[in-house]
Order: structure tokens, then sequence, then C-alpha cells
């Protein structure tokens, strides 16, 4: 068949691996396999560059996945073949109306059909002879044939569940089909990962539900679909089912040739194996014994006669062992899955050394303790495991390591190739090995022979001759009676009883493969055959021979028969004979050895293989209509495979040569054993279907019986229906199948899904062009988003958590996938996220969304997901600490322009029209949560993302009234989102589900584009996409900012070229591009914009704390990296004026803009001491850092320090200024930068360029400040400042005048460009002009020549605050000592006549020119330096000093003086304004080099609507603590330090409870009402403030309420209880206690995702609320004495128990999951006060007796009590590990642990910080914050 293969598709046969007489296994590339399919011919022959290990290696069944470009296929050929021919008819029992009352009609026609068929088939055609019945078989095939496989090739079939065709090929009559290959099967789910379906009863369930629905296909294309089995129903790795089309024979033909062959399993067992196969096998060579082994036709079902061969020694250890691992599936040639045998010697001599077959090899190498080791050992990572395989892939490569390619072991073993670490002999490989041995070492001579020049043969024990020697003798010792005694226990280790159970432990044994519950598909493992205790094989010397075993002579022992004789207490003798006397047994004979043997035989076959009812005489029975006939066997198939699904322990030697008949037979007998086998959720089917409570007495033959089904139906079921069909199992109103209501929408999500996989598949096997196909391919994938959130939309709360692990693999897919995964994460995340919980959602979901902030390159997309809208879902979801922990720092980097997309990018794909067919703009604007739509501000759009400040409403007027003196109630309104977490649901609301296009725009082009257009709108793009290609191409060397790209003549180009396209639709980026070209540079909105708005966002909501903790400290440390690198300090140009003036601008500037931007934000908002406590310490550290070593990051450090102290300066009070101005800034920042940068010991690594632009910031410094400070106090604080900095000019010049080498300086510099200075003597006095009144020094000349263009690589430069990977570099210490001339080179290079220039005039401006000539010693200097400089640059202009109208100076901005005088004294410029000191240049001071600022510009002014927040008194205290505090402080440290009141209360407060945002929280109160509080920093500790919402519906003093934040409600307590919608105020429900329903006493929420709350009635009834549907779902009972009122509740985090506490001190434990009470007991002396879940399996419980005990739910037998309150604890709470309690007597302690050795403190409350009495607490972890509640209604907030 191979060569059939070969000569009609060209495949060499040694790519070929047969897996039947008519399937092979096969391996080719992908472009051949395109070839193929594209031309319908045969390729040209596969490139065989490939070694034959390696094929076997790509074809073993154990590798799952093929490298590229090879690719498995499936070939069977069908033969012999003749085109199908369909019936016309095809079955109409398929279709069933899915209402109740068409469900009940359809049944009453087919029950009246059915009877009058069988009364008619009984008195008419019962009278014709039996014989029609096998005519009927005959026929059947013309009726109920095989698929017609044209119509499932790839792309034209619409079942996904058929296995994809590629394409087909006749020849002769056979035909020839390539399908793709699936590698897994039920079965491999069963043998292998078995934790799959035994966890879950959803997933096997769906596994039936895809056969039935693949069975409908089937009969309606008039096919059988085959009995089904766990070997032929594939599935993937989602658990998707493919069932084949092709049946390589005739299905009729196939069961009549088996009638004569199907017998009962009787006759199977006690058949006679062919031994004549067996022999074979040992004496073959290595190819062929390979072949014949995995050809072996030796099935499970021979087993029980196997084992008693080998017992009886009538087959080798040898033969039965490769049987066994045969029948364990275990395949010669797979690394993974070879067979194994036992090493049986340590070969130290022929006869000696044998090994212990009692214990595994891997216990006798590794040692018992290493073993308990890994037993003992539990972690989230790790499962106790004692073997980890029986052989490894590793080991298997090592043993054949001389007959392996070196690339192969490379591979597998080691990396590098190191011969030596291969062993050298078989004494050495033996000791190394911690595996069983294989094979090949007992027959294979050539596996000692190396092919390697490097590696010797492998060396033989001394003992042996030759290889054929060795192998020869190794095999006797096998077979030797040493080894064969023993070998039952190797069995039980390597295949039977001790791999599971206390069996497996006590040997240690326990394998990983067996228990590690993996739910990854896998087809190799390992597999138990006996789950009962192997017999030993009988010994040579004591078997069954044809004579008797020998006697000895002398059998009576005669000296002790006298002694024997003699009685001592009678007289009388005993009479002597040989029945009074011992008989002597030979050596080691055991008279009972067989009968023992024969009984350990029968009780191992009667408990492993099932013994079979005996035949009884076949009885006639009336022909059936063959296609019914066909049907009932489809059905009967199904539901025998259903039963094996759930019953695998039980049908494991089950193999694929079981007929239909055996193994329905054999269900019918562990169904008479033990009913209760069958799962509940078959129980129906088994009895319906399958009959098993009143099975058949036997079950005949096909040929006997005279029918295909197993037995006949009933015309009418006990149920009323008639014989079972497909559509009749599927129909929702019969329940013999326990399907989920969800199952068919699921279904259908999944096919179309697969439907668009297909698509995919089809268009990247066309001809076109791979830009194109880009095009259609993301399209598609994210149509497959919008499938799956409509799913998730019209689902949701149905699926559950069995339900949602069937969609999560198709949603992390989605995830994974570049062209989805922004779309999958804003559409699908959240509705996700709500069904998971925040635990699972972290776990699954945290690495794809981190993966996809932190995407290399950046499209317009991305700014959804920095958008505040997406980071709501996020906090919800995921939580606030996961969020901040994962998150900010993302947020921090995007807002330094790293995540930034490039904007000229966009024009390789999208430069698209504005055709026709757009009919709205696709995606500007970023779609609101409903969060939003009650925001303070308004939504956002991509033009628009960045909010004018005057348009941002104060988040204190209106919906935060604040109350400080008077007690007016404030509107009670919601808050916005800011204050609760509130997601959006619109797929809920009816108006907005008219139309899906409409709803939302980030769909733009899910289902919008017409397959059938798609091709058309991609083809017109295609011209364009090549000319858009080009110009990107064109424009890489020129300066690419977005505002020089010449977009408009392109676009218009493109406008003619595609104006008759039609239906063409613009995806979001397409539309984003056009709509950006229009912008300027400064208009552009990028990534960063809307990240800096999201930090402002955040910063505003977390509070004060968190963002100095989360994002100021990384904003900071962001600023730093923001300067890192030579690109970063390139000088640029700023002529939109968009940057902080500056004495020279860098690209870091233009990075740093929006952090600089955050950083104002947060100190704006929580005021001025943010910047004197938490920014100007930290310039202070990173100055300090520089000094003490100056390496890259140091040096970046020192920029980022003096631009920060630059741009926090106008934010600092006056007075604030003064306190910090010589102590801090003086001393500690501008002295150590002026000695850093100007000393000749200290080397950068940036060389001169770093300190240039650090001399330039601290120039910006010491202006601004002395803008600041006024003439006079300049003179008095700065003037140090000032003689150091130009000191720093005499180390390069020194006091002589310039040379002319001097200037070369200048010209060196590398942003220099143009001619050096003139002559010697050429400098310019300062003189005035009589016309204008403007000095003048020189010519005017523009210097923007200087300017290097930025390119966007620079903006891609990305430095991670939580990785950086660019190298820290810093000179070696012998690299310290620097040639002298080099230092003084570079300090030359930083000193020249520009910097002289840029520092002079504003030190000029700030300190006056008498005073500066008057301190400074080298003032000649620098004006000598500063005509040089002016000189030289003037030469680089072509027109005359005298011409002003120069178009330089037009491009040059002026910049405007306010008041100053100034009069000429001399030679000297002598200011005389007293108000400023801003003097009026010439035009080359005009220039935007020359730093000139507005002392307006130097002073900010806070707003008046944040200075409420402004930190002071007790909130300053409070946020200076908190952030001094280490990470690793974890110990609540209660300081009483009162920050806020809150009031509106009137009676005592009962409950409280904080949400996880932290921002907010709820109170229950006796005065009947519940209120919603916001959290916001404001005043000094002594502020008041009223709630957002006041819910009043109770009539009852409220004791209890909860907050599910799935689902988003609020459910509270005053004996009935209430459920509403903090967010709307709505009521969803009013349960009341009044009539049937019974007083709730207690109540508390199962943990997320479930949506119920549990609650606790006067009677000791547990009732669950389920708060989606507001009804009571079930009840449990708590008690079973009278135990008093249910006081208090507590569930398990993980929900498995929930713990009661009882008024009569009583506690009981109850099982979540069953109701089943797991204990109760007397918990304490007096009532219980409160009960909390500490973990899993520990909770916490406070009594009227002063105890708080720690209970665990393992064992409740011995509590541990926590020490130290006096009196009773009545509310606490957990912080961390610690207790955090509170008494009556306002105290509040804290434990330090939850064990006997806590440590105690307590806190007695102030009366000044807390009035009233205690009577409800909340803690908010990360703030560390106290919520407590008095008895006077106020509720105060305490640190």
């Amino acid at each position: 068949m191979a060569n059939i293969i070969f000569e009609s598709i060209g495949i060499p046969t040694k790519f070929l691996r047969p897996v039947s007489s008519t399937k092979f296994l096969g391996l080719v590339t992908e472009p051949w396999l395109l070839s193929l399919v594209q031309s319908g011919q045969c390729p040209d022959e596969l490139d065989i560059n490939i070694s034959d290990s390696e094929i076997d290696g790509l074809l073993a069944m154990s590798n799952i996945q093929t490298p590229q470009p090879w690719i498995r296929i499936f070939i069977k050929i069908k033969e012999p073949y003749s085109k199908p021919k369909q019936d016309p008819d095809s079955p109409d029992c398929n279709t069933v109306p899915y209402t109740l009352h068409g469900h009940l009609d359809n049944i009453n026609q087919r029950v009246y059909q059915d009877m009058w068929r069988s009364v008619y088939s009984l008195y008419e055609e019962g009278k014709l002879s039996n014989s029609r019945g096998v005519q009927d078989l005959s026929c059947t095939q013309s009726v109920m044939g095989c698929l017609d496989v044209s119509k499932f090739l790839l792309g034209e079939s619409s079942t996904p569940n058929i296995v994809p065709i590629y394409t087909t090929k006749e020849t002769g009559n056979r035909l020839i089909v390539i399908e793709k290959y699936i590698p897994h099967s039920v079965h491999s789910i069963r043998a292998y990962s078995p934790a799959i379906v035994n966890l879950s009863i959803a997933k096997p369930l769906f596994l039936l539900y895809q056969l039935l629905k693949v069975m409908l296909v089937f009969h309606n294309q008039g096919a059988r679909i085959g009995d089904l089995s766990m070997y032929n129903v594939l599935v993937d790795t989602n658990l998707w089912v493919y069932k084949s089309a092709v049946c390589t024979k005739p299905p009729m033909e196939c069961e009549l040739k088996r009638a004569d062959s199907c017998t009962n399993i009787d006759t199977v067992t006690n058949s006679r194996i062919d031994i004549t196969e067996l022999e074979k096998i040992e004496n073959m060579e290595p190819v062929q014994f390979q072949h014949h082994y995995n050809q072996l036709k030796v099935e499970l079902v021979d087993l029980p006669s196997l084992v008693d061969m080998w017992v009886n020694r009538k087959i080798t250890n040898f033969k039965y062992l490769l049987v066994l691992n045969h029948l364990a599936g275990r395949r010669l040639g797979d690394p993974n899955h070879h067979p194994v045998l036992p090493w049986v010697m340590d070969f130290s001599g022929p006869d000696t050394g044998l090994r212990d077959l009692t214990v595994s090899k891997f216990r006798l190498n590794k040692g018992d303790n290493q073993l308990d080791l890994t037993f003992q050992t539990y972690s989230s990572d790790h499962i106790p495991h004692h073997v980890p395989d029986v052989l490894s892939d590793i080991t298997y490569y090592v043993y054949k390591a001389r007959q392996t390619p070196k690339s192969t072991l490379c591979k597998y073993v080691r990396s590098k190739w190191v011969p030596n670490e291969y062993p050298h002999s078989m004494q050495r490989m033996q000791e190394w090995t911690p595996d069983e041995c294989i094979p090949e070492f007992f027959t294979d001579t050539t596996i000692f022979t190396s092919i390697h020049e490097d590696l010797p043969d492998l060396e033989l024990p001394s003992w042996c001759t030759s290889s054929e020697d060795f192998v020869r003798r190794h095999l006797d010792v096998l077979e030797s009676d040493s080894v064969s005694e023993d070998l039952h226990h190797w069995i039980d280790l390597t295949f039977g009883v001790k791999l599971s159970g206390s069996a497996a432990v006590q040997c240690k044994n326990v394998n990983l493969r067996l228990v590690d519950n993996h739910t990854t598909m896998l087809n190799h493992g390992v597999v138990q055959l006996f789950q009962e205790p192997h017999p030993h094989r009988i010994p040579s010397s004591t078997s069954m021979k044809p004579t008797p075993p020998r006697l000895p002579k002398n059998m009576f022992i005669l000296h002790n028969l006298p002694e024997i004789q003699e009685e001592s207490h009678f007289d009388k003798r005993v009479a002597k004979g040989p029945e009074n006397d011992r008989i002597t047994l030979p050596k080691m004979y055991d008279p009972l050895a067989d009968l023992n043997q024969m009984e350990a035989s029968y009780q191992f076959s009667s408990r492993t293989f099932k013994q079979m009812p005996k035949k009884t005489e076949m009885q006639a029975c009336i022909s059936l209509d063959p296609v019914t006939d066909a049907v009932w066997r489809d059905i009967q198939s199904f539901a025998c495979l259903a039963c094996e699904i759930f019953l695998k322990d039980q049908i494991q030697f089950q193999d694929r040569s079981w007929s239909l008949e055996d193994r329905f037979t054999y269900l019918c007998q562990l169904y008479r054993e033990n009913p209760s086998l069958i799962p509940r959720c078959i129980t129906s089917l088994a009895q319906e279907i399958l009959h098993l409570h009143k099975p058949p007495a036997v079950v005949e033959d096909i040929a006997t019986r005279g029918h295909l089904s197993l037995f006949r139906y009933p015309t009418v079921s006990s149920q009323g229906l008639p014989p079972p069909t497909p559509a009749q199992l599927l129909h929702p109103f019969v329940d013999l199948l326990p399907f989920p209501a969800y199952f068919s929408q699921l279904y259908e999500c999944i096919c179309n899904l697969r439907h668009k996989d297909q698509e995919i598949q089809l268009i990247t096997w066309r001809k076109n062009s791979s830009l194109e196909k880009d095009k259609l391919i993301k399209v598609i994938s994210r149509e497959k988003v919008t499938i799956l959130q409509h799913f998730l939309e019209e689902n949701q709360g149905c699926y559950g958590e069995e339900g949602i692990d069937l969609v999560l693999p198709y949603v992390q897919e989605l995830f994974t996938q570049e062209d989805t995964a922004i779309q999958a994460a804003w559409s699908l995340f959240n509705l996700i996220g709500q069904e998971l919980g925040p635990k699972e959602t972290a776990k699954i979901f945290l690495p794809y969304l981190v993966r996809i902030f932190n995407v290399e390159q950046s499209t317009p997309k991305h700014m959804k997901i920095y958008h505040r809208s997406f980071l709501v879902q996020l906090l919800v979801r995921l939580g606030l600490t996961v969020f901040l922990n994962n998150f900010s720092t993302l947020l921090v980097e995007a807002a330094a322009g790293y995540r930034d997309y490039v904007f000229e990018d966009l024009y390789l794909d999208n430069l698209y029209p504005n055709s026709p067919g757009s009919q709205r703009e696709s995606t500007k604007e970023l779609p609101p949560l409903k969060e939003e739509s009650v925001s303070d501000e308004d939504s956002q759009t991509f033009e628009d993302t960045l909010p004018e400040e005057d348009n941002t409403e104060d988040e204190f007027s209106g919906d935060f009234p604040c109350i400080l003196e008077d007690g007016q109630q404030g509107t009670e309104s919601v808050e916005d989102e800011e204050d609760i977490d509130r997601l959006s649901e619109t797929s809920q609301d009816a108006d907005e589900d008219e139309d899906s296009a409409d709803k939302t725009s980030i769909h733009s082009l899910a289902g919008l584009i017409d397959p059938s257009q798609r091709d058309e709108a991609v083809s017109d793009l295609e011209d364009e996409d090549s000319e858009s290609l080009q110009f990107q191409e064109d424009d890489e060397d020129t300066d690419s900012s977005p505002q020089m790209i010449p977009v408009g003549s392109n676009t218009g180009s493109s406008h003619s070229t595609i104006t008759g396209s039609k239906g063409m639709v613009r995806s979001e980026t397409d539309e984003f591009a056009r709509t950006m070209s229009e912008k300027s540079e400064s208009e552009v909105v990028n990534i960063k914009d809307v990240a800096t708005e999201s930090i402002k966002w955040l910063s505003r909501r977390l509070g004060c704390v968190l963002t100095a903790k989360y994002l100021s400290r990384n904003l900071i440390r962001m600023l730093t990296l923001c300067y890192l690198g030579d690109e970063q300090l390139i000088t640029i140009t700023d002529s939109e004026k968009r940057f902080n003036k500056t004495s020279r601008l860098v690209f870091g500037d233009r990075n740093a803009q929006k952090v600089l931007e955050c950083l104002s934000e947060i100190s704006q908002l929580y005021g001025e001491q943010v910047v004197l406590l938490q920014y100007i310490p930290c310039t202070v550290d990173m100055v300090t850092l520089a000094k003490k070593r100056l390496t890259q990051k140091g040096e970046a450090g020192l920029i980022s320090a003096l631009v920060l102290m630059r741009h926090v300066l106008p934010l600092i009070s006056d007075t604030s200024l003064m306190d910090i101005l010589q102590e801090t800034i003086i001393k500690e920042v501008l002295s150590p930068t002026i000695k850093l940068v100007s000393s000749p010991s200290s080397h950068f690594p940036g060389g001169s360029s770093i300190r240039t632009v650090i001399c330039h910031k601290l120039v910006d410094v010491v202006y601004v400040i002395g803008l600041r400070l006024g003439f006079e106090m300049t003179r008095n604080q700065m003037t140090g400042i000032l003689k150091d900095f130009f000191s720093s000019f005499n180390q390069v010049y020194g006091q002589q005048m310039l040379r002319s080498e001097s200037s070369q300086s200048l010209s060196d510099h590398k942003q220099g460009k143009g001619n050096q200075a003139g002559s010697l003597d050429e400098y310019c006095n300062i003189k005035i002009d009589s016309h204008t009144n403007e000095y003048t020094i020189g010519t005017p000349v523009s210097i923007t020549s200087l300017d290097s263009p930025h390119n966007s690589w620079m903006m891609r430069k990305s430095h991670s605050l939580a990785f950086n990977t660019m190298e820290d570099k810093e000179d070696s210490p012998e690299g310290m000592v620097k040639d002298v001339e080099k230092v003084k080179q570079e300090l030359a290079d930083v000193f020249n006549p520009e910097l002289a220039m840029a520092s002079y005039i504003p030190f000029l401006r700030i300190f006056g020119n008498t005073h500066m000539e008057q301190f400074l010693p080298n003032e000649d200097l620098i004006r000598q330096l500063c005509s040089q400089y002016d000189m030289s640059v003037g030469q680089t202009s072509p027109e005359s000093s005298s011409e002003l109208t120069s178009p330089i100076e037009e491009y040059i901005p002026s910049q405007q003086s306010t008041g100053s005088t100034a009069a000429v004294t001399g030679n000297k410029i002598e200011v005389t304004n007293t108000h400023t000191d801003m003097i009026r240049f010439g035009p080359i001071h005009r220039s935007s080099r020359i730093l000139t600022l507005d002392p307006d510009e130097t002073k900010c002014e806070y707003k008046e609507r944040h200075k409420q927040r402004h930190l002071k008194g007790n909130w300053l205290a409070y946020w200076e603590h908190e952030l001094g505090l280490s990470e690793r402080d974890s110990l609540f440290n209660f300081k009483q330090i009162k920050l806020q009141t809150f009031e509106g209360h009137s009676s005592s407060i009962r409950a409280l409870v904080a949400l996880d945002n932290e921002n907010s929280f709820i109170s229950a109160s006796k005065d009947k009402t519940v209120k919603l509080w916001s959290i916001r920093s404001f005043g000094d500790g002594n502020g008041r403030c009223r709630c957002q919402y006041t819910y009043q519906g109770h009539k009852k003093s409220i004791f209890s309420i909860v907050y599910l934040d799935t689902v988003q409600l609020v459910a509270s307590c005053d004996s009935s209880v209430h459920i509403w919608d903090p967010f709307t105020g709505e009521i969803v429900r009013m349960l009341d206690s009044n009539g049937s329903s019974q007083p709730i006493t207690a109540m508390t929420t199962l943990p997320a995702p479930s949506t119920m709350i549990v609650t606790a009635t006067n009677e000791s009834m547990l009732r669950y609320l389920d708060l989606r549907s507001a009804e009571f779902a079930h009840e449990f009972k708590t008690s079973t004495t009278s135990a008093g009122l249910i006081r208090s509740l507590t569930v398990s985090p993980d929900n498995n128990w929930i713990a009661i506490g009882f008024s009569s001190g009583l506690m009981s434990l109850l099982d979540q999951r069953t109701g089943y009470l797991m204990a109760t007991w007397k918990g304490h002396e007096g009532e219980i006060l409160q009960v909390k879940a500490f973990n899993r399996n520990t909770f916490v419980s406070t009594s009227f007796d002063n105890t708080m005990k720690v209970w665990s739910s393992e064992d409740i037998k011995d509590p541990c009590v926590l020490k130290g309150h006096t009196e009773p604890a009545h509310c606490f709470t957990f912080y961390r590990d610690q207790v955090v309690s509170a008494t009556t007597g306002n105290k509040i302690g804290v434990h330090s642990s939850v064990d006997s050795q806590a440590n105690f403190t307590s806190t007695k409350l102030k009366s000044d910080t807390f009035k009233g009495v205690l009577t409800s607490l909340a803690v908010l972890p990360l703030n560390r914050t106290l919520l407590l509640g008095a008895d006077n209604g106020n509720i105060r907030l305490l640190c």
C-alpha cells in the first residue's frame, strides 16, 4: 500500500508509517501540500535532506507539534471504490420541532406509524422466510452507505466536526484521501489525561453532544456513522470532536465479514494465542523487529490467555513483557513511549549482581530519602510523587547514542556535543540510569557500535566475547529462574497494582503521570493494565510435569519415633504406625503450590477479566427496516461509548478489536454486578437506550440474529417515546442526557469560529500577495471576537464554572493572536472576568494582558487599552492590588512615550481613500462604559483625548458634598465612577439590542464585510498599498515627524485611483490615520496622551498614599530613563512652543514632557507637601547616587534631577523655597552637580555630550531660582553658585587671552556646523543701537543648523521600569586613570564659547552686570568667549549683520521685554530696573538658544478646586508615615491618627463593608438606612463629610449588609432581604419575611465568581439566594439539635465549606458542595459573636466568653486560642496574616499571626480621636487604615 501511495502522490515510503493496512501517517512539507491542493497534481519530490531518525521523531505519536515547514497528514486508501449513490429519501426522523406542542405532535405521529409497521410486519411480512432478513442486510448498503468525501474538502464542508480533507486522488478502483492529522482520540484522554473529564461533567457531556450532531450529519447524508469507539472518535486540545468521513471498507460488508468471527468473550479468553507470531519477534533484524512489534496482532482481549500462558511457562519472559508493552500502547521508536524491560543485572559477572525486582530502578538509583522528599513536599507547582516516569526521552537517546545522529542528540540530550558525557560501558550505563532498560539491549547487536568518530563503541562486560554473545547471555539471564520468580513484582510496579493506591505509596512507586491530574492532551504516558496483584510464574522445579516429583527414601524420622510413642501421663502404649509419624517432603516442594497458584490465577482473572454469561439458544426475530436498523445500531454504539467514557477504570483492558457486541455484553455484566457504577448523568441513557437493567439473554452474531442492531426496541418505550434517534436525544424536552441549555448556542458559536478558521486557512493557501492575505486574515480574525462576544453576552451567568472551561480555550486563543488581542481584551475581558472571579481571571489572563501592554510595536488601537474605560475593567476584574502591581509601571512607561506608535507606520497599510462605502466614522471614539455615563468628564475621542483643564469638573463640586461646619444633608446622588466600580452591561439593555452593528464602534470590521466582497475590497487597495510602501521607504532619510509628511498629495492621488470601489469599510486604524494626517504634530493624539490622562484620573481615584507609592515613585524613576542613552541627548527644536523653555532642548525632554505633566497634576491635587517631601528628596537622592558611582544611569539621573527641580520650583511657595534653598537645593543639588561636571577626576561614561546637557539644565535651575528670588536675594544667596560655575572655565582657558587653537573646540563640538571662528582679536564689544535702544553683540543668525533631525527610531527605544536591559556602563578601575590631555579636551568641549554665551546672558539678567563684574574673577574671559562664539556663528550666515530683515531673522521669534530699562556706563551694562532685570538684547540673544522667561512663568498658582485635597495636618502626617515605610514592613501599626469623620446616621452603626477599590464603603445602621460613602483626602483630619447615597427602603433596624462584586448589587437585611443597585438606587427585589418566608438572622456572600449569598433563618436553615435572579435556590439544615439562633456565617475562600456560629456557643461545619453536615461541636461557653474564614482550611471565632479561637476545618478537636483580650471581641477582620479586632471597651487589638505564637498589642482609643462606643470595624489593607463605626452613628477613618 505504501508503494501505491508513492506511485500515486509521490510521497517516499520513508515518510510513511502504517497505522493499519489502509491507513498511513505521512510527513510532508507545507509548500508540497499546498502545491498538491492548489494544482491537484503531484508536485516535485519532497526535500529529503532529513535523517531517518529525525523522520522517526517527527512521526512519533507522542510528538504533538512539528517544526516548520513540516506537516503531518493522514492518508487513507478506500477500496474497492465506487462513487456513492445518495438516496433522495434520506431519513426524515432527524427533523424534530423544538416547541413542546410540536414535540408532542411529532411523537404521536411516529408512535402511530411505528405501531402500524410492527403489526403489519408481524402479520404480513412475518410469514416470509427468515432469509429475508439477511437479504435486507445486503441491500442496506444502498440506503445507509458511506459519505461522499467530495463534500468535505477543506473550505467546502459545512460541518466542522468532520475531519477536513485536503484533497483526493483516484487510482483505478481505489480512492486515496489525504486528511488533516488529528493526534488525539477519546482513548488518549481516558488513558493518558483522565483528569480532563474526571474533574468535570460538562466536558464529557459536550463530547457526547457533538457526537450526536455528527451522527445527524451522517444520517442526513444517508450514511452510517459506524460503530463509535474511543479509538475512532478524534478530539483536539479544545475538546472539539472530529469524525472521519472516510470509511476504508463498506460498513455493511465489514459487519457481515465479522459475523463469523464475532464471539463471546468467554471463547476469546479461552482461545489459544498464535504463538508462532510471537516467536518470530525474537530473532529479527532491528528494522523488521520494529515493524513487526508495531503491527503485532495481540489485543487486550487476549490478555487472560497470555497471563495464563506466562504463568504456566508456555511463553518466555521476553515475549510476555513485549506483549504487555504493546497492550499498554508503547511504541518502538517513540522516544516518549518506547517499550521497557527490566535491568536484570549489574554486569559485574555472568552469574552475579542480579537486580532486586521488587523495587523500581528509580528507587534503586535515587534512594529512599530522595523519593520521600519528593513525595512529602507539596506546593502549588510541585505534585507529590516518587517516580517521574518509567523511561524518559533523554534516557532513550542516551541508550541509543551510538546509532543516533549528533544533531538529534544535541537537540534532546545536551545542546553542546560532549562525547565524554555519554556512559562508556554497559556497566556504567546501568549504574547511571534511573530508568528501565529497552528491548534493544536484549536483541540488537548494532546498538553498541558507534557511528560517531569521537564517541567510542559501547564497552561490553569482560565476560562477553562479542556483541552477539552479550545479547544471547543477557537474554538468558532475563529468562532464568532467578529473574522469573520475582518478575511478577516488576510487572506490578510497571503495569500493575503497585502503580496506584496504597500499594504504590508503600512501594514508593507513585508515578507523576498518574497523579498530576494533567488536563493537557497527551497520547503517551503510564498505563495501568492490572488492578489486582499479578500471579507469579510457576517455578520450573515445581511446575506441572508428566511425572510426579520424586520422594526421598527415608520419609519417616526414625530417631523421633520412640519419643513420639512414649506417653508420660499414660501407661498404655500407643500403637506404632506411619500415621503417627511426621513425613518429610522434598525441599522446595509445596503440595498446595499448584492449588494456591490456581486460586490466585482464578481470583486475578475473575476480578480483572469479568466472566461472561453462557450462551443460550438464538431466538428468531422479525426483520427490520434497513434504515431503522442502521440508525438503531449507531445509537447503541453511541450509548456504549458514553458509558465507556464514564467507566474508564472498569473497561481499561478493552481495545480496538472488541466488537460492539463484546462491548455491550461486558457493560451488561458490569451493570449486573454493581448498578451504582453507572454515573447518574447517564443512568437514563444506559437504561432506556442500552436496556442494561433488563438486557437480552444473549447477544447473537449478526448473521444469526438477522439485523444490525444489538436488540430491537419496543414500538413505544416505558416513557411513551418512539425508538431513539440522534435528534430525539438532542431535544430539550427529552432528558435522557442532561445537556445544559447553553450547549446548543455554544456548539453554534464554536462552529462559527471553526468556519472562520477554515476561511483563514483557505486564504493562506491562495495565490495572492502576502499584504492582501494579511488584510483579509485580520478582518476575519476580528470577526471571531464578535462571535464570542455575542455568545458570552447572550448566555451571561448561564454556563457556570464547567461551561466557562469549554469557552476559555477559544478566548485564550484570541488573546494570544496579535491581530485579535486588543479587540479581545476590549470586548471579552469584562464578560469573561465576571464569570471567573478576580483570582482565576488574574491567574489565566494576567500574562496575556501584560503581553498586550508590552507589545514591541504599538498601533493606534493600543490607545484603547490605556483609556480609563478599559482600566476600570482591569481594576474591577483583577482587583486593586493586582492592578497596581502589574499595570502602574506600564502606564508610566506609556506616558513617557515608549509605547507610542510611529505615525508614518500607519501609511504602510492604511492610506485608504474616502470611499462611498464608508458610511460612518469607524472608531474615533472610545466607547464609554455605563460607569463612564455618570462620569464627571465627557467621553473622550481619539482626536480630543486631552481635555482642557477648565472643562474638567471638580470632583468635589456637586457629587462630593463635604460638610465642614453645618450638618445639612446634600443631594443623595450616586457618585461617579471614581468612587464605585461599575462596568457596562449594555447587552442587557433592550434599547441597545436592535442593531449590533451600530452598538459600538470597536467592531467596525466585524460582520460588516461579506466574504464575497472581501477579495474585491482588498484587491482594489493593492496598488495603493504598494504605493504607500514606496512612500515610506522614500521618507526614511528625511525628518519623519508627523507634520513633515506630505500627506495631502499622496492622499489626493489615491482618490482618483480607487473611486469605483464598493462596499469597502475602513478599519479604525485607517480612519484614525486619515484624521490624524490633517493635524500638526502637537495636535496628533498618541498613546502617551491617553496614558497621561489615565494617570491623572488614577491619581484622583487612588488617594494620596497609593498615588505616591505606585504613580509618583514610578514617574520619578521613569524620568531618569527618559534621559538614558545617547539618542536622548540629541538637540531638537521646539517650533510649536510645546515644551518648557530650556537652555538646550534635547530629545529626552520630549519624552519627559508627559511624565512631568503627571507629576505636576499630582502635586496640584495633593499640594505643595508632595513636592517638598517626595519630589525634592528624590532629586537629592539622584545627585547623591551620582556622586557615589557615576554610571550611565547615574548621569541620566543627574539630568532628570535638574529637570525635575526646574519643573517643581514654580510649585513651591516663596516661604518654602527660602527654607530649602541653602541647605537642600544649593548644598545638596547644585553645588555637588557643579563639582561633578567640572571635575577632571570625574569620568562621565557619556563623555562631553552628557556634561554639556547637565550644564545647560543647571543654567535652567539657577535662572528660575534667580527670577523667583529677585535681584537682592539672588545676589545674597546664589553668588557662590555663580562663582563655582564660571570658575570651571578657568580649568580650560586659565587666566590668559584666548588662543586661536581654543576655538577649535567649538568646531569639534558634535552639534556644531559651519566654519571656524575668526582671527585673534576679532570679538565684538557690547553696544547700543540708537534707533532701537537694543543692546547687540555681533551678527544676527539662526542656530537651527545646530539641530539634529529626530527620527522615529529614537521614540522606539524602550526602557522598562521593571527590567532595564541597557548596560549600565562604568569604566574599570584601570580605565578611570585617564590621560590628562583627554580629560582636558573633554572639559574644553564642554566649557566652550557656546556654553559661556548660553549661561552668561541668563545669569546677567538675574545677577546684574555690576554684581557679576564685582564678584566674578574671570568675567573678562567669559565675555571674550561670548564674543568669540558670536563671531564664529555669525560667519555661517551669508547675510550682512546690517540686514536685519533676513529670512532667518523672521524665523527666530522675538521675546518681548517687560518694562526693563538700562543705561550704558563706559563698556558696562548697568541695570537700573527695580522691578525685573530683563534686558533687551540683539537678535542673537532672542534666539531660542538663550533662555528667556517671564517671571510669571516661574510661579504656579494651585487650582482652587484642588485645594481641599491638599495634604495637611493629620492627612500629611499619615501620608508622610506611609511614604517612609518599607514594602517589607507588613505589621499593622495603629497610630490613632484621625483622618476623616463620616456623619449622616442617627443611630448605631451595625455593619461596614469596604469595597475593593478602597475609595468607597457602605454602612448599615439601626436608623433603618444604608448609606454609600466616598473616601477622599481633605482637610487636616477634622473634616466631616456626607454620604453619596442613602437607601431608605427598610422598616426595621438593619444588622447585616453585603456587596457582591460579581453582579455589583447590595443585599441588606433587617430580617428580610432587600436587593438593590448602589449605582442607580433601583430596588431589584424585596424578599419579605412575612408569610411563608422565615426571618433572616445572618448573611454572608459566596466567593467570586459566585452570584449567591447565604442567609440563615431563625430555624437554623441556610437558604441560598441568587442575586442575579433574586430568587432562593436551595437550602441546607445546619444542626440536628436545638442549637439556638445562627449569629454568624463564613464561607471558605475555595467555596468548599461553611462555618456557622450559634447563640448557644455551638458551631457547625457544613460541606458546601453536598450539604453534608461535617461536624457540630461546642465551640464556646458563651454566644458566638463572629466567625470569619482566614484561608481554605482555617477560620476564627469570637464569643461572649472573652475568647478568640482558631479552628481547622480538617480537625476541629484542637483549636488554637488567641490570647490577649480581657473582654469580648465583638468584631474583627484580617490584615495580611494578622487579626485586627475590636472590643466594646473601645480597644483595638492586633494579633501578629493566626497561631498560638502570635504577639498581641492592644490600643485604647482616645476620647478625642473616637467618640462613642465602637460597634463595627473594616480595614482598607492597601492604605493601612481602619473604618470604625460608633453607637452614635458616626464613622471615623483612622490610621
